[in-house]
């Protein structure tokens, strides 16, 4: 089963009776509809009634008064369970047991703020309380939502304004949060989760009696959801990778112009407070915020140590990521237009794709070449660059920015095995 299918929010039951009574009356309404539409095409049918035989009945009252007053009462039913469960959601806890916790939205993270100023990439609650979420974007951010299916509850978090939802979870465990609109490129990845602990736990969590051992550089990345477009392995996400760029040398845009700089303490402040200014090549502005005025400079000053070197001494880091090819693929989509088993969908088969000989269009020219490394790259890389005959072009986005190097290789990898 589903964590929280059963529903482990204290209104839970009244959001699934509310949908439990809609969906009786509907089925209901169908049977009697269809089965008395069925049952006339029966008994009126030609064969035993002739055309000349019909009567013309203009109208017969007490029909009419059923086929209004009937609805009218199943959708005063409707109105009036759907009305119950969503004045208990709406209406907000005001006690002064209720935990009060901040919620920022923003592409494509969420981060949660607790009264002592601790902050989680993922909400953690205690059992049997009311608590109330106080959310919001920023302003320059999109439109997110905010939906825990086993707590029956949504709301969308809107740019500048603040939105609130509540819930009072009845079992312990961990339950899946989801962005119900969609906010771009990563939405499919804006994923965190509730988790619903004992009360005792849950104080040793927020006010630990020994300080954490944890990196406080890492933390702050993870707190301020800068993990979810930056990756610690050299993975290309959205934003160029963390890993080994202290003092390294890049190509960056600023004002239209590129020129090479280092990164430094300086480069590395500017781009958290200004991440605008000097945009590195190959990426696009628009996408990060800034976290001035969110991040002090004692928390920048620790993510610039964390970023030095000290990265490399996490063992999580420190072990080498094994590519899948085929969770790649699975991830990103490729599936829903190319098939493994060698039927056509909108792209070419990956069964036997490798050294393939296949016939394409280059620019009006057509070819036969093999189906190497290196088409295989071009054509994920530069999807309209060289067109299989049969297939049509611009259908295909192109993967640049998107995957790395080595993901396109761990893909290559995994093809090469689909014989």
């Amino acid at each position: 089963m589903l964590a929280g299918m059963e529903g482990v929010s204290t209104f839970a039951s009244e959001v699934d009776e509310a949908f439990w009574v809609v969906n009786i009356i509907t089925l209901g309404l169908f049977i009697v509809t269809i089965g008395t539409m069925l049952y006339f095409l029966y008994r009126y049918r030609k064969s035993k009634n002739p055309p000349e035989n019909t009567q013309n009945i203009e109208h017969y009252t007490p029909i009419e008064i059923a086929w209004t007053v009937i609805p009218t009462i199943l959708l005063g039913i409707v109105f009036y369970y759907g009305l119950e469960s969503l004045r208990t959601q709406r209406t907000m806890p005001t006690g002064p047991d209720t935990i009060q916790i901040e919620v920022e939205a923003k592409r494509w993270s969420w981060s949660f703020k607790y009264a002592n100023g601790k902050k989680s990439p993922e909400l953690i609650v205690p059992i049997n309380r009311d608590i109330k979420l106080n959310m919001t974007a920023p302003i320059d951010d999109v439109l997110h939502g905010f939906y825990v299916a086993a707590f029956r509850t949504k709301q969308d978090v809107l740019p500048g304004e603040t939105t609130y939802l509540w819930f009072n979870a009845t079992k312990k465990g961990k339950f899946d949060i989801q962005c119900t609109e969609y906010c771009g490129t990563r939405h499919a990845f804006m994923m965190s989760s509730v988790i619903v602990m004992d009360e005792n736990e849950y104080e040793e969590w927020l006010n630990p009696k020994q300080a954490p051992e944890k990196e406080i550089g890492l933390e702050i990345l993870e707190n301020n959801g800068c993990l979810g477009c930056h990756s610690l392995d050299g993975t290309i996400v959205l934003g160029p990778p963390l890993n080994d760029i202290y003092n390294k040398e890049v190509t960056v845009i600023n004002n239209s112009k590129q020129k090479t700089i280092i990164r430094d303490d300086a480069y590395i402040k500017d781009s958290i407070l200004n991440p605008d200014h000097n945009i590195v090549d190959g990426f696009y502005q628009g996408i990060m915020p800034s976290f001035k005025g969110e991040l002090s400079d004692e928390e920048i000053n620790d993510i610039i140590k964390y970023i030095k070197g000290e990265i490399h001494s996490t063992p999580e880091i420190q072990q080498e990521v094994k590519l899948d090819g085929k969770t790649i693929v699975e991830n990103n989509g490729c599936l829903g237009c190319h098939s493994i088993d060698g039927s056509k969908i909108v792209g070419p088969s990956f069964k036997n794709i490798y050294q393939r000989s296949v016939t394409i269009n280059v620019n009006g020219n057509i070819k036969e070449i093999l189906s190497e490394e290196q088409y295989l790259r071009t054509s994920i890389f530069n999807s309209n660059a060289a067109i299989v005959e049969g297939y049509y072009p611009g259908i295909m986005p192109s993967f640049k920015n998107i995957l790395s190097d080595k993901e396109v290789e761990a893909i290559i990898e995994y093809m090469k095995t689909l014989k």
